[in-house]
């Protein structure tokens, strides 16, 4: 079993390694985005609405971090690219939700492809033990940085 120095050491090079794969992520997302003709935040609510389908544009803007005048900016240059659509609610017209167009997602995980396909190549030299440990501390990393962000948007400093 690891000292607790040990372990500690080996969980800061975990953090330090997972610091450089967000950062190779982020600039892909950069590039795919200037690909595309859009920006970063584009491709994130893009992501979002992929997630949870559609929503509104308050709803998307919280979910990004954008006000609602961005939110709706944003909404019209995605929509504008044909990447997202906007259908008003039958029994209240005053409700406008945001969809994600089905040739938007198809644009936009083209690029994406190789990585995905190269991300399986990877995982493959795991057992499924490890993989299922794997997968135990990502989505519990998830549920941290959801609880940081949440802490984060209430104007509260992110919880030890």
């Amino acid at each position: 079993m690891e000292t607790s120095s040990a372990g500690s050491a080996a969980s800061d090079r975990l953090i330090d390694a997972i610091t450089d794969w967000v950062q190779q992520l982020i600039r892909m997302n950069a590039l795919v985005a200037a690909g595309s003709d859009l920006i970063p935040t584009d491709l994130h609510c893009l992501h979002v609405l992929q997630q949870t389908g559609p929503t509104t544009t308050g709803k998307l803007g919280e979910q990004v971090g954008l006000s609602a005048g961005a939110a709706s900016r944003m909404i019209d240059r995605l929509e504008s690219t044909g990447f997202v659509e906007r259908s008003r609610d039958i029994s209240d017209r005053r409700k406008v939700t945001v969809s994600a167009t089905v040739s938007g997602l198809q644009r936009a995980g083209a690029a994406y492809g190789g990585l995905t396909a190269r991300t399986r190549q990877d995982l493959e030299g795991f057992s499924a033990s490890e993989l299922d440990v794997l997968m135990r501390f990502v989505a519990q990393s998830v549920r941290s940085v959801e609880a940081a962000a949440t802490s984060l948007a209430a104007g509260h400093p992110s919880p030890e």
